[in-house]
């Protein structure tokens, strides 16, 4: 749009005596390209232009100066100002994936260190706040994290076609599905504490517990890694049917490691 409306003012000035070039005075219609080199060095071809003052000339500059003062109210101020919105959004997008991780860190460090065989019923009761916080960030993590994968990063097609992208994606359902066997556990156990048949956690529980918590923050702390990687292309390949095979795995991984935690915390037994 800008370059056709630098096109269509160099264009009707070329068209008019008044405008010609000093050298080029005597000569005939002139006729302007609209390829993109013509361009490249706007600003050098309008100085070679000089604005004699002549009776003759005058008029010809009242016939051409609207049309030119019409073309250039339709050139933008800059590439900036009519990216500004979407460059904020992108912003705040970015923000609310870095912040939700640093939240569902600090929720399962707090879940770690409040897990112990026979705690009160306050500390479940915290413990079911931190996993419900821990919750809410992770899904916060994803929906922004979506939102910069195919509006504001590199797009869909190159994420899809990068196999460290889906060990990420793998990674983080490895992550929802073990954080269901707290998850479950915690509101099993919240809801008895309501009524008569709650019994303080065990030894044997609370280790099961400590295991998984641990196992998410190692995951945590492998996703960033292969963010990093990500970004930057390692390993990026289009020979390899990767945004056909990442789905695929990614599926299995998060219905048969949550199928199994779920049927664990669902199913838990003393007796074991």
């Amino acid at each position: 749009m800008k370059q056709a409306t630098i096109a269509f003012f160099l264009l009707a000035i070329s068209q008019s005596d008044a405008f010609a070039p000093v050298s080029t005075r005597t000569q005939s219609t002139r006729t302007t390209s609209l390829s993109a080199s013509n361009f490249d060095n706007v600003e050098p071809k309008l100085q070679q232009f000089d604005f004699p003052v002549s009776k003759e000339n005058t008029c010809n500059l009242g016939n051409v100066a609207p049309l030119a003062a019409t073309s250039l109210a339709f050139v933008p101020l800059s590439a900036e100002a009519s990216t500004g919105t979407s460059q904020i959004v992108s912003a705040v997008c970015a923000y609310a994936h870095y912040l939700s991780l640093f939240v569902m860190i600090g929720a399962l460090m707090f879940e770690r260190l409040t897990i112990e065989p026979g705690m009160t019923k306050e500390k479940e009761e915290y413990l079911v706040a931190a996993d419900s916080i821990y919750g809410v960030s992770a899904v916060a993590l994803l929906i922004s994290g979506y939102y910069r994968t195919v509006e504001y990063g590199k797009g869909w097609y190159f994420y899809s076609h990068e196999p460290i992208f889906w060990v990420k994606m793998i990674f983080f359902a490895i992550l929802g599905s073990a954080s269901l066997f707290p998850t479950i556990t915690s509101m099993k156990r919240f809801v008895a504490a309501k009524g008569d048949s709650w019994e303080p956690m065990t030894e044997k529980l609370a280790n099961r517990m400590k295991s998984v918590v641990n196992a998410e923050l190692l995951i945590m702390g492998s996703i960033p890694l292969s963010a990093t990687l990500m970004s930057r292309g390692v390993g990026y390949t289009e020979a390899i049917p990767f945004n056909i095979i990442g789905p695929v795995f990614t599926g299995l991984t998060a219905a048969g490691l949550g199928f199994k935690y779920s049927k664990e915390a669902l199913t838990w037994s003393e007796d074991e």
